[in-house]
């Protein structure tokens, strides 16, 4: 059996200092902000799924030639 400790407060009083309390009311504050970079999070990972579907579909001379088309756009030595 699992039993877990909390602290208990006097009255008005708490264990907890006003600095921590501060703390978490700017940790709390931030939800919609995690909210928003997860969904780009998500969005990006959809593109990148997208993107790796559509490169396994392409032929061998299309490939070769994004490829050659990258390495120039790069600064490469062409092939």
């Amino acid at each position: 059996m699992n039993v877990t400790q909390t602290r208990q407060s006097r009255g008005d009083k708490s264990d907890r200092s006003t600095a921590e309390i501060a703390r978490l009311f700017d940790v709390a504050g931030r939800e919609d902000e995690a909210i928003r970079l997860r969904d780009g999070c998500v969005t990006r990972l959809h593109q990148v799924q997208k993107a790796k579907a559509a490169l396994k579909g392409l032929t061998a001379c299309e490939l070769r030639a994004a490829l050659e088309l990258r390495r120039q756009g790069l600064g490469g030595e062409p092939a």
